[in-house]
């Protein structure tokens, strides 16, 4: 498909230039709607002869009929490869692109005696692949409990 689609854009363009070259070698006065209208001019007095309208008038009739039929060829050609190219993905690049749920787990408390607020946790998130790793959290000094006193010696009798 992709070599269609150069040689038709190749001609495409060969088309285009040529339809352009045949309507700058018309007459630009006494030709064409200006004489069906009352325009004056005509004669014999051109380069190609005096029926050269009726043969520019054919080749431009033909060379935009060409114009259009390429030009829908090739929006016809790119719609299918740009169909092809999303069928074509592979299944990793999917993979990648989907986002991927990270759990969140509870710290347990590090002082079974201290006191702790509970604070509830947020449903689990979605990250994208794409992100860096997350760096792990530093971990959190506590200072050991003070000790319990001892318990007073008992007095001797």
């Amino acid at each position: 498909m992709g070599v269609a689609f150069t040689l038709l854009t190749i001609l495409f363009l060969v088309v285009s230039v040529c339809l352009v070259l045949i309507i700058l070698v018309q007459r630009p006065q006494g030709g064409g709607l200006a004489q069906a209208f009352g325009g004056g001019g005509g004669g014999t007095d051109t380069a190609f002869g005096g029926r050269t309208g009726d043969a520019l008038t054919y080749a431009t009739v033909t060379a935009f009929g060409l114009y259009l039929v390429l030009a829908i060829a090739l929006n016809i050609i790119d719609l299918k490869l740009q169909k092809g190219s999303k069928e074509e993905q592979p299944a990793a690049e999917q993979a990648a692109t989907a986002p991927v749920s990270i759990p969140v787990t509870p710290v347990p408390a590090t002082n079974p005696g201290s006191t702790s607020v509970t604070v509830p946790l947020a449903p689990a998130t979605t990250a994208p692949v794409e992100s860096a790793p997350a760096a792990p959290a530093p971990a959190a000094t506590v200072a050991p409990a003070p000790a319990a006193p001892a318990a007073p010696a008992p007095a001797a009798p």
